[in-house]
This record gives structure tokens, C-alpha cells and sequence, in this order.
């Protein structure tokens, strides 16, 4: 099987990890980074050394037109995910994209139909849907293992400025 060929659109400390843990897949290879902040790119190079020759844009439409890939990564401010996941799919490819995934019913609506309608996988970055502990947990509500469920009340507490 080909290697999944990936762009990163967004460059900033979320995404530089995922660079860094994409750049362990052996399934994908990532073929170029975009992003509006230069610092951006040279920061998320130098955390990440096989991403050092990689050819960079400052605009994600630039690297759309000039880079064949299969997909992109979505890691830039909420407000613009619209239109790079809308111009990402109208280009084929699939779609994985930080939350939240747009900001208004009728976006998310839209990009859904698109994706749809184009035959490509849309995808949001809520990896926790996919751990083991939480699709158990799922499954055992799903089968009624727990009866009926009135209430749930959950908390993670994460510390995301480590």
C-alpha cells in the first residue's frame, strides 16, 4: 500500500506535536507545511528534524495547487477551518481537523454535504472518542449494561500548559 501523503495546514505548538507523532506513522509521509507565521514553521522544523526539508507556503491555497497529497491537517485558529476544509475537499483530499471544526450550524452543515458529496473522509481531532476506556465505557451504556441512564457528569481535568 502507498504511503498516505499529508500537508499541514497550521503550524503553531498544537500542531507541531502532530507533526512529530505523524512523522512516526509508517504509513504517512508528509509532503509540506503551510502557515501564515514563518516563526511557526521554524519552530515546528526545528522540534521536529524530519520535518526540516520539507517544502514550506505562507498561504494553504498555494500549497493545495503545488503539492500532490492525499490529505491534509487542519491545526489553524477555529474561524478559518471553513474554508480550508471546504477548498481541502473541493481539491479531494480527505480532511483531519482540530476542533471545534467550524463555527456555525450551517458551516458544519456545509462542510459535512461537501464531504459527502465529494466522497472524501472529514475527520475531528476528538482522539478520546477512539481510547479504549471511553468506547468501553460507551459500549456498556449502548448495550444497557447500566440500566437506564438518567444523568452523566463527567470531568477531565487535562493540564494542556505543561
Amino acid at each position: 500500500m502507498a504511503k498516505i501523503r499529508m500537508g499541514f495546514i497550521g503550524c503553531g505548538g498544537n500542531a507541531s506535536g502532530h507533526i512529530g507523532r505523524t512523522l512516526e506513522l509508517p504509513d504517512v509521509e508528509i509532503v509540506a507545511l503551510c502557515d501564515v507565521s514563518e516563526e511557526s514553521i521554524k519552530n515546528a522544523k526545528k522540534r521536529n528534524p524530519g520535518a526540516a526539508e520539507l517544502p514550506t507556503f505562507g498561504d494553504y491555497k498555494e500549497m493545495l495547487a503545488q503539492v500532490e497529497m492525499d490529505a491534509v491537517q487542519i491545526s489553524t485558529p477555529h474561524t478559518l477551518h471553513f474554508d480550508q476544509i471546504m477548498d481541502s475537499l473541493d481539491k479531494g483530499l480527505d480532511v483531519l481537523c482540530e476542533k471545534p471544526m467550524v463555527c456555525t450550524v450551517d458551516h458544519a452543515q456545509q462542510v459535512i454535504a461537501k464531504a459527502k458529496e465529494v466522497g472524501k473522509i472529514l475527520m475531528l481531532a476528538y482522539q478520546r472518542h477512539l481510547m479504549a476506556d471511553f468506547r468501553y465505557v460507551r459500549n456498556q451504556i449502548m448495550a444497557g449494561e447500566l440500566g437506564e441512564i438518567q444523568f452523566i457528569s463527567a470531568m477531565q481535568d487535562q493540564a494542556w500548559y505543561r
